[in-house]
């Protein structure tokens, strides 16, 4: 059956996360997704995640592709997504040592709704003053590049991961821009929209009216409620919905339905 599940609250030297959907929240079990709302109160590192063959055999973990939804952001907010240009290896580690990497990533301002697909590989760093929703493979693999000489409360410096990075990094501009794999589409009087579809789970935007049904029998799913208020009914049971909230349908629950305005991130693993 469906479960509402509580954050699971993690502070950062930068901000913190909420962890919505995750293998330590009782009744998921072994989840294929990790989904957090991250919010920046400063820059984060610009860092790089592994693929899946360079993560097991290095780091006996699954490699970590994501996505972003901007949920909320303060003016000016930016984020760093990709490179400018291709760079050398060579050049990417003369950049780090000379402290001028941030002149080749790719800034982009941000705003509420703005989509990122982030595959392993691409360099990247939420900035300061923006809130995501994250939805990734389950691994917490990153690699630091360049984290502003900031120290920990132990002020010491915290380490970077040059030779990780340089093995695992495509130093290219992304292919997918920051913008929805798909078009708004109208289905039966509701809106459906497809921000993401990669190997690991697809994320669409789904937009509720009145009813909305769908069934769950070859996969999890995730709902993040981001506005409105509705019902959720499966079999014999009946959820409350309301922004902020965070469900978890497991492959068994068969056919549920989503009652009332509301509008949240349907999170499915592939």
């Amino acid at each position: 059956m469906p479960i509402k599940l509580q954050p699971i609250l993690k502070k950062y030297i930068w901000g913190k996360e909420e962890w919505m959907l995750s293998d330590l929240h009782e009744g998921v079990g072994d989840s294929q997704m990790l989904i957090k709302i991250i919010t920046a109160e400063d820059h984060l590192s610009i860092q790089v995640h592994p693929g899946n063959e360079y993560a097991w055999e290095n780091e006996h973990s699954l490699g970590k592709t994501e996505m972003w939804y901007v949920l909320a952001c303060e003016p000016d907010a930016y984020l760093y997504y990709g490179l400018k240009h291709k760079i050398t290896t060579d050049e990417f580690i003369k950049r780090i040592k000379n402290d001028s990497i941030l002149e080749v990533c790719q800034k982009i301002q941000v705003k509420k709704g703005d989509v990122f697909y982030i595959p392993a590989g691409m360099i990247h760093a939420i900035g300061k003053g923006v809130t995501v929703a994250e939805v990734q493979q389950n691994s917490n693999i990153t690699y630091r590049v360049y984290d502003y000489h900031r120290r920990d409360e132990k002020q010491n410096f915290r380490p970077l991961h040059i030779k990780q990075a340089e093995e695992v990094a495509g130093f290219t501009p992304p292919l997918q821009g920051h913008r929805p794999m798909g078009t708004r589409k109208e289905e039966n009087g509701n809106y459906k929209t497809l921000l993401v579809h990669c190997p690991y789970f697809q994320v669409k935007r789904i937009e509720v009216e009145i009813q909305w049904k769908k069934e769950s029998t070859k996969a999890q799913q995730s709902l993040l409620i981001l506005e409105g208020e509705g019902l959720l009914n499966c079999r014999n049971m009946t959820m409350e919905l309301k922004k902020g909230d965070s469900i978890y349908i497991p492959k068994e629950a068969g056919e549920y339905e989503v009652c009332g305005k509301v509008k949240f991130l349907l999170s499915e693993a592939s």
